[in-house]
């Protein structure tokens, strides 16, 4: 499944890769002797892969000063009559896709690069023979295409197709990692990009506003993305006890579950509910019919950590934003393509959420304390 804004299917030749000089003087052993020592080195740059993540991300937000200089580049015509495949892990129509598109096309507007969109529709279809199919259909994209930079967005795109593409001389850009990039290779000569992490001690401080919580429970939709990113929550510090970390398949296990929560904890966390099943199906419930039950019948604070999910009816959240995790990779591949190395480019998180409240959620749970929330806080309302 794919979208296309561009005109033509014939390679474009205006935009060149810089990654392997035309040619190499010398006998072809004196060559492949020079570009493995030239790999190794910008993969040894880049730092290498390791267990656990850099103890110190960088911060997107934030102006570092100087870098130091980047290893050499070849020359390269820019982005304009370049062509861009972006590939998302999920579909059209997911707002979550939808908003991190909208940030990439923002990011690229008026620069002349082309966009292509292909969709592996992983969240849909959560089967290991649908995701390794998807890839290989994304693979074929390239093939038609002949993108000049990937951009690929969540965890499936990278684990059943980017990772074929690591140390190749087309440069691939990720965003929205929930596991250690590490687990894909990653960072390595040609690959850098975003990685996601939810504002799990940021949003608890928020609720904190609202209500006292001394007690959670952690509720997830059991999908491979959850997985990954409950693991690097536990590991996070915080000043409340977690009853519970549960990830339910079903709608009926959902709603037992948030009953079951409304007399045992202050407030329920949700990493997402995205891929709540019918009962007895492998057919997803509409995420917003979730939430808007959720909104209903939950006695206590709901804590979410996407802006969607916040105008869906949970109450609170330090979110992240879509637009800002399509916005940052597609600067970075602009940056690629005008001749930086992307191992020059460090693997980044995104440190500042939004802070976001839902009143009328707030009003059903009798909680007065939104309107005198401070001014940075969004308050959402359909009154």
């Amino acid at each position: 499944m794919f979208t296309s804004l561009r005109g033509s299917d014939r390679p474009n030749r205006a935009c060149r890769r810089f990654y392997l000089p035309p040619r190499l003087p010398g006998t072809p052993a004196t060559r492949i002797r020079f570009l493995s020592l030239l790999l190794a080195a910008a993969v040894l740059s880049a730092g290498g892969c390791r267990e656990e993540l850099p103890p110190k991300p960088h911060d997107a937000n934030v102006d570092e000063g100087p870098a130091a200089p980047p290893p050499a580049a070849f020359p390269h015509a820019g982005p304009k009559g370049c062509r861009m495949l972006l590939v998302h892990s999920y579909h059209e129509g997911y707002r979550w896709d939808d908003t991190i598109t909208q940030g990439v096309r923002s990011a690229i507007r008026g620069t002349g690069l082309d966009l292509d969109i292909f969709y592996m529709d992983a969240k849909r279809h959560t089967d290991e023979a649908w995701k390794v199919d998807a890839g290989r259909r994304a693979k074929e994209r390239v093939d038609q295409y002949h993108p000049d930079i990937i951009l690929a967005a969540d965890d499936d795109a990278q684990e059943y197709f980017a990772v074929h593409y690591l140390n190749t001389a087309l440069p691939v850009v990720f965003t929205g990692v929930d596991a250690d990039p590490s687990k894909y290779g990653y960072p390595a000569a040609n690959v850098t990009g975003v990685i996601e992490r939810p504002h799990f001690k940021e949003s608890l401080a928020l609720a904190r506003q609202l209500r006292p919580i001394k007690r959670i429970a952690v509720l997830s939709c059991h999908d491979s993305t959850s997985i990954l990113a409950l693991g690097f929550m536990k590991q996070e510090p915080v000043d409340v006890a977690v009853e519970e970390w549960l990830m339910v398949d079903d709608f009926n296990d959902w709603k037992k579950a948030i009953e079951r929560f409304n007399r045992s904890v202050d407030a329920i966390v949700i990493r997402s509910y995205q891929a709540v099943k019918k009962p007895g199906s492998t057919e997803n419930v509409v995420p917003r019919e979730v939430a808007e039950w959720t909104s209903r019948h939950a006695a206590v604070p709901t804590i979410a950590f996407h802006d969607f999910e916040i105008e869906d009816g949970l109450l609170v959240g330090v979110v992240k934003s879509g637009q800002e995790y399509g916005r940052i990779p597609a600067e970075y591949a602009l940056r690629i393509l005008a001749g930086t190395p992307p191992s020059s480019l460090p693997i980044v998180k995104p440190s500042k959420g939004v802070k976001m409240i839902n009143r009328d959620t707030a009003r059903r749970l009798g909680i007065a304390a939104a309107g005198e929330i401070s001014g940075d806080t969004i308050l959402l309302s359909k009154d």
